[in-house]
């Protein structure tokens, strides 16, 4: 009884503010997707480009169990 009633306080308070960034994110995300696929420039592609020294050790972990002995990825090499 008492953990609905903290989860309704908890939904009441917080619930509407992560709705509106679950809303807000979804509708950054469809816009990049459409970007991408009608050829416009997209800035997260530059923005990207930046993480990819921070992506490639957990990148290179994936491909690893994936049973892939090198990156299928061919511009971008990790091993």
């Amino acid at each position: 009884m008492l953990e609905n009633i903290l989860k309704e306080i908890y939904r009441v308070k917080f619930g509407s503010n992560f709705a509106k960034e679950v809303s807000k994110q979804e509708e950054i995300f469809v816009a990049f997707l459409l970007m991408d696929f009608y050829g416009l420039p997209n800035p997260v592609k530059l923005l990207a480009i930046e993480y990819i020294p921070l992506m490639i050790e957990s990148f290179h972990r994936w491909h690893k169990s994936a049973g892939m002995e090198k990156s299928p990825l061919e511009w971008l090499r990790c091993c």
